[in-house]
């Protein structure tokens, strides 16, 4: 297993939110919902350090704009990833795409998970995306005056285009997952 070694961090808080994505993903499981969720290791080694799974053959949201230039859009890194839309490939990353959207939307509405940038959220080889770094959720917050997104969840129109508008089938597949 691959590793993060973090310091200077309480990864505690990350272990215990993580702890509850495993039971959320459970429970899914048991209910047989069409939703995916990656939970990975985290372990706390003291008060301010800690060690994380490496989320294996995943980028970030940002690193794969940085890499593939400054105007790009996710829809061009799926095109590019996974052939045309009409794409069997494709087809099958953007159905990942809408199972793990669903997912971790409702586990950030219900947990409250804050600081979703694109640092933050990545795409796996498949298509799925995954959430990573919880240090913010339920009503934790760094310091007064710091202030986080007030959606309950990140859906772009970046994102909704990739499930092909809010007309398309996918997005009605998404709204159906969120029910």
């Amino acid at each position: 297993m691959r590793v993060i070694v973090k310091s200077n961090d309480d990864v505690r808080q990350e272990a215990f939110a993580m702890q509850l994505i495993s039971q959320f993903d459970q429970i899914f499981k048991a209910k047989k919902l069409d939703l995916w969720m990656k939970p990975y290791e985290i372990l706390a080694t003291g008060p301010r350090c800690g060690l994380v799974e490496l989320a294996d053959d995943a980028l970030s949201i940002d690193s794969i704009k940085k890499k593939m230039g400054r105007n790009s859009q996710i829809i061009d890194y799926f095109k590019q990833q996974f052939g045309g839309t009409k794409s069997r490939a494709f087809k099958q990353a953007r159905y990942n795409f809408v199972q793990s959207l669903a997912a971790y939307s409702l586990l950030c509405y219900i947990l409250q998970i804050k600081d979703r940038h694109n640092g933050n959220i990545l795409i796996d080889i498949e298509g799925h995306i995954m959430h990573i770094d919880f240090g913010f959720f339920l009503s934790n917050a760094p310091g007064k005056g710091v202030k986080f997104e007030k959606a309950p969840f990140k859906l772009t129109a970046e994102v909704i285009e990739v499930l092909g508008g809010n007309r398309s089938q996918a997005f009605n597949e998404y709204r159906e997952l969120m029910k």
